[in-house]
C-alpha cells in the first residue's frame, strides 16, 4: 500500500464534501504537503503561528495532536486555503474543516520515522 492509499484509509470523509471532492482534497493536500519543500513550509508556518508543537506531534512517533479548522486557516493562510478550496470546488470553511483531519494524517504518514523526508 502506498502513502496515498495509507492516508485515504486513515481519513474519513468530511460530511460537507462528496466522495469526488474528498479524493480531490486528499490529492491536492498530498501534492502540496507530501514532500520535503511542502512540509518544511508547513513546519515554518506552524512555528510562526504558535502551532509548532501541534505539527511536531504529527511528525513525531507519538500520538497526533488535533488542530481546529480556524487553526488550519492560520497555518495555511487565507490565500493558500482559498486556492485549495477553489481546486476542489468547496467553500474555504469546509476545506479548513476537512483539512483539520487530513493534514495530521498526511504529515504522519510521510514522516514515518519521525523525520522530514529528504529534499529531492
Amino acid at each position: 500500500m502506498g502513502i496515498f492509499d495509507n492516508v485515504v484509509s486513515a481519513v474519513s470523509q468530511h460530511a460537507g464534501v462528496n466522495a469526488e471532492q474528498h479524493s480531490s482534497l486528499l490529492e491536492t493536500a498530498m501534492q502540496m504537503f507530501g514532500n520535503h519543500a511542502g512540509l518544511t513550509g508547513l513546519v515554518n508556518n506552524a512555528e510562526s503561528q504558535g502551532l509548532g508543537s501541534v505539527v511536531s506531534s504529527w511528525i513525531g512517533t507519538g500520538s497526533n495532536q488535533p488542530i481546529a479548522p480556524d487553526q488550519v486557516t492560520g497555518l495555511l493562510g487565507q490565500v493558500q486555503l482559498q486556492e485549495i478550496a477553489n481546486r476542489v470546488g468547496i467553500p474555504p470553511a469546509i476545506a479548513s474543516a476537512a483539512l483539520a483531519h487530513i493534514l495530521p494524517a498526511i504529515v504522519d504518514r510521510v514522516t514515518p520515522g519521525g523525520h522530514l523526508p529528504q529534499a529531492a
